[in-house]
C-alpha cells in the first residue's frame, strides 16, 4: 500500500506532537536525575541555523572535512542559501554554483540533466549515497540541509561515472530540541506554496528524535495551459542506542502532476523563432505524473579517536508517465508545423549499500587520515513502454489547445535493464609535514550492465568490462595560515554498450584530470575563496567504425579544461555574499572529420558569472530590514542540429529582494527574479523541439515563521 506524501509528514507530526507532551509532562519528575549529554543529530557540516554562505565541513567526500582541505573545486549551497533565495528546485539552486549549466528537458523544469566542465553528471548523490539522474524529478529542497557541487572526476566516491563531477543532497538531521518552522509564499504565475517543519525529541534525554517535512505547491506558467502541482513528505527518527552509536531510518515521497512541454522548433535553417514567451507547442490534455519514493537506513558509531563507522542502505522507487503532444518539424513561416503525440511509462529502482571507516591514525608523532569501505550498488530500469499517435498539423500563430488527444495503447515494458557495482575504495591522508599533505587513494570496481526481454528472460544485450581501478592522488600545501595551495590528479570510467566488428564489447571510457588551485579562508573562516584550473582528457570513446557499417571502435577522445574562481561568506557583519566565474573550453581531439577540433559541449557556456548579495542593516532607524541582488550571466552558446547550427545570444539575468525581520520569529520576504524583463533563450537543442525561453520577471512574497 503507498502512503500519500502529506499522510506520510502528518503521521510523523503526530508521533512528534504526543512525544512533546508526553516528555513535558515527565520533565519535573526526572528534573533531580543526572545530566545525560546527547548529541543533536547534527554534524559538524550541518548549515541549518549557521546564518551563513559558507559550510564549516563538507560530506561530499565521506571524509569530512573543511572545504579548504578538499583538493577539487567545491560548491556549498547553505541552507541560509536557500531560505534568503527562494529556492525551492535541486536544479535551480545547482544552476546558480560557479560553472554549472542545467539542461531543460521540459517546460515546468521536471525534467533536468547537470552538466560540468562539458560533461553529464550522470547521477546524482543523495547523502553520498549515488542515484542516476535519468528522466525523474529531483526532490523538493525543503528536506536538504545543503548541496555540495565538486566540479572533477568522483570515481572514487561513485565509481563508474562522468568525468565532470558530482552533486551531494544531504538530508536535514533531526534536531533534540524542538524546533518548528512554516513558510507561506505567493507568486507570479500563480504560485502558492506552503511548508511545514517540525522535529524534536520523543523523550526526556533527547536520545530518540524525529522530524516531518510536509510541502503543498500548485503553480501555473507563463506557458499557455501548463500547470506544476507537487506534494513532498519527508520523515526521519534518529535513536542513539549508545552515546556514541546512532540508528537513523526515514523516507521521502514527492508527487508532482503536472503538463509537459517540450519546447519550441526552430525555422528551417537554424534560427530561432520569435515568439511571445507564452508559446506553447503542444495541446491542453498534455500530462507528466512522476512520484519518487526514498527510504533509508543508518547506523553511525563515533570511535574514542575521533573517528567513525558508518553503515547505510538505501532505496529509491521512482515512476513517471508522461502524454506529451509535441513539435516533431521545422517551423514554417506561417507558423506551422508537424506534431506528434508519444505516450511513454517509466520506471527505475535503485538500491545502494555502503560501509566505511574513516578515522585519524598515529604514525611517527604525527596524525594521518584514513578512509576504507565497500560499496554495492544494483539499478533497475524497466524500459520500452511507449508509443506514438499518428502526426498532424499544428500553428503555433493559431494554436488550438483543445484538439482531441488520440488514445494511444502501450505495450507493456519490454527490456528490464541491470546495472550492477560492487567496489571497495579507500584514501590516506599523510601528513608530511606540519604544512604539507598527501592524499592518496583508489576505488576497484566490478560493473556490469545486463539487458533481458520481459517477455522471455534472455539476454538481448550484456556489458561487463571486468575489474575496473581508478586512482587519484593529490597534494596540499598549507604556504600561509590562511592558503592551501594543491595539486591533484583523478580518474573515472564509464561503462560503453558498442559492439566492435567481432561483436566484443568496446572497452570502457576513461576520464583523466589534473587540477591545480589555492583556497583561502578569512575573518575566523566567515570569508572562503578558491581559484583553480582544471584539464580533463577523455578518451576511448565509441565512434562509428571507419570501414565495418554498424560496428564502433573506441578511438574517440575530447578535451575539457578552463579556470573557476568563486569567493563566498561574510565580509563583514550582516553582508552576505556569493560571486563566481567559470571559464570553459572543449574540444574534440579525436572524432570524425566532421568533428575534428570542434567543441565538444556547445550547450556549455565559455564565460559564466553568478553573483548574489545581501545586507541586513544594523543601524536602528532600519534595523530587520535586508535588500539584496544578483546576476547570473552566460556568453553564447549553441547546439548542433545535424548540419545546422543553432546559435543562442548571450544573456544576463537579474534579480533583487527586500526582507523583513517582524519579529524574532516572523518575517517577509520580496523577491524579483530576471528584474529587468530580459527575453532570451535558456536552452537550445535541434530543429524541431527542446528549445525554451528563459521564465519572464517573476515576483515571490514569502512570510516565515521559525519557533
Amino acid at each position: 500500500m503507498r502512503m500519500h506524501p502529506l499522510a506520510l509528514a502528518a503521521s510523523l507530526l503526530a508521533t512528534l506532537a504526543t512525544a512533546q507532551a508526553q516528555t513535558a509532562a515527565t520533565t519535573a519528575a526526572t528534573a533531580a536525575l543526572p545530566e545525560v549529554k546527547v548529541t543533536d543529530g547534527a554534524d559538524g557540516a550541518t548549515t541549518e541555523g549557521s546564518g551563513q554562505y559558507t559550510a564549516r565541513e563538507v560530506s561530499v567526500g565521506k571524509l569530512q572535512q573543511a572545504p579548504r582541505e578538499t583538493p577539487q573545486s567545491i560548491s556549498v549551497v547553505t541552507r541560509q542559501q536557500l531560505d534568503d533565495r527562494n529556492l525551492t528546485k535541486v536544479e535551480d539552486a545547482i544552476k546558480l554554483s560557479t560553472g554549472m549549466t542545467i539542461t531543460r528537458l521540459d517546460g515546468a523544469g521536471n525534467y533536468n540533466s547537470f552538466q560540468s566542465r562539458g560533461f553529464d553528471l550522470g547521477a546524482i548523490q543523495l547523502d553520498g549515497v549515488p542515484i542516476p539522474q535519468g528522466n525523474y524529478s529531483t526532490l523538493d529542497t525543503a528536506m536538504y540541509d545543503r548541496i555540495e557541487v565538486l566540479r572533477g572526476p568522483a570515481g572514487l566516491l561513485q565509481g563508474a561515472s562522468e568525468p565532470g563531477g558530482t552533486v551531494n543532497l544531504v538530508r536535514k538531521r533531526a534536531p533534540s530540541k524542538l524546533a518548528i518552522g512554516a513558510d507561506a509564499a505567493v507568486g507570479s504565475f500563480g504560485l502558492r506554496r506552503g511548508t511545514v517543519d517540525v522535529g524534536g525529541g520523543l523523550n526526556a534525554e533527547g536520545t530518540i528524535r524525529a522530524r516531518a517535512v510536509a510541502v503543498v505547491e500548485d503553480r501555473d506558467s507563463h506557458i499557455d495551459t501548463l500547470f506544476n502541482n507537487k506534494r513532498l513528505g519527508y520523515g526521519t527518527l534518529e535513536w542513539d542506542i549508545a552515546p556514541s552509536t546512532t540508528v537513523s531510518v526515514g523516507a521521502a515521497q514527492q508527487r508532482v502532476r503536472a503538463a509537459i512541454d517540450q519546447g519550441l522548433p526552430t525555422y528551417a535553417d537554424g534560427r530561432l523563432a520569435d515568439l511571445p514567451r507564452s508559446s506553447f507547442a503542444g495541446l491542453r490534455a498534455n500530462r507528466q505524473d512522476m512520484e519518487t519514493t526514498d527510504v533509508f537506513a543508518e547506523l553511525e558509531h563515533r570511535l574514542a579517536g575521533g573517528g567513525v563507522v558508518r553503515l547505510s542502505a538505501r532505496d529509491i522507487d521512482r515512476t513517471a508517465f508522461y502524454r506529451s503532444a509535441r513539435a516533431n518539424s521545422a517551423l514554417a513561416a506561417n507558423g506551422s508545423f508537424t506534431m506528434e503525440t508519444v505516450d511513454g511509462d517509466f520506471h527505475v529502482r535503485t538500491r545502494n549499500y555502503d560501509a566505511f571507516l574513516a578515522t585519524p591514525v598515529q604514525v611517527a608523532g604525527r596524525t594521518h587520515k584514513l578512509l576504507v569501505g565497500a560499496s554495492h550498488n544494483e539499478g533497475k530500469t524497466w524500459d520500452g513502454n511507449y508509443a506514438y499517435g499518428q502526426p498532424r498539423p499544428f500553428n503555433l500563430l493559431r494554436p488550438n489547445y483543445d484538439l482531441a488527444y488520440p488514445d494511444i495503447p502501450l505495450p507493456g515494458f519490454t527490456s528490464l535493464i541491470t546495472r550492477r557495482e560492487n567496489a571497495l575504495y579507500g584514501q590516506a591522508q599523510v601528513s608530511l609535514a606540519d604544512t604539507v599533505k598527501l592524499l592518496a587513494g583508489g576505488r576497484l570496481s566490478w560493473a556490469e550492465v545486463v539487458t533481458r526481454s520481459t517477455s522471455t528472460g534472455a539476454v538481448t544485450a550484456a556489458a561487463d568490462p571486468g575489474r575496473q581501478f581508478v586512482p587519484s592522488l593529490a597534494l596540499m600545501w598549507d604556504f600561509h595560515p590562511q592558503y592551501t595551495a594543491y595539486a591533484s590528479y583523478a580518474e573515472t570510467f564509464v561503462v560503453q554498450s558498442q559492439l566492435t566488428t567481432a561483436k566484443q564489447l568496446i572497452e570502457p571510457r576513461t576520464g583523466k584530470q589534473v587540477e591545480l588551485g589555492v583556497k583561502g579562508e578569512f575573518l575566523q573562516k566567515r570569508l572562503q575563496a578558491h581559484a583553480a584550473l582544471f584539464r580533463i582528457i577523455d578518451e576511448n570513446r565509441a565512434i562509428a567504425d571507419p570501414v565495418v557499417t554498424n560496428a564502433s571502435i573506441a578511438g574517440g577522445k575530447v578535451r575539457a579544461q578552463g579556470f573557476e574562481a568563486e569567493v563566498s561568506g561574510q565580509p563583514q557583519p550582516g553582508w552576505d555574499l556569493v560571486a563566481g566565474y567559470a571559464y570553459n573550453d572543449t574540444r574534440y581531439l579525436k572524432a570524425p572529420v566532421a568533428q575534428q577540433g570542434q567543441v565538444f559541449s556547445p550547450i556549455t557556456p565559455r564565460h559564466s558569472v553568478n553573483l548574489f548579495t545581501r545586507y541586513a542593516f544594523t543601524h536602528p532607524a532600519l534595523r530587520g530590514f535586508s535588500v539584496g541582488g544578483g546576476m547570473s550571466w552566460r556568453s553564447e552558446f549553441f547546439a548542433q542540429s545535424g548540419a545546422l547550427r543553432i546559435n543562442a545570444p548571450g544573456y544576463a539575468v537579474f534579480n533583487a529582494q527586500v526582507g523583513y525581520q517582524i519579529t524574532d520569529h516572523l518575517s517577509v520576504n520580496l523577491s524579483v527574479d530576471n528584474l529587468l524583463d530580459k527575453t532570451y533563450y535558456e536552452k537550445v537543442s535541434g530543429v524541431s523541439r527542446q528549445n525554451f525561453y528563459g521564465e519572464p520577471r517573476r515576483v515571490t512574497v514569502a512570510l516565515k515563521a521559525r519557533y
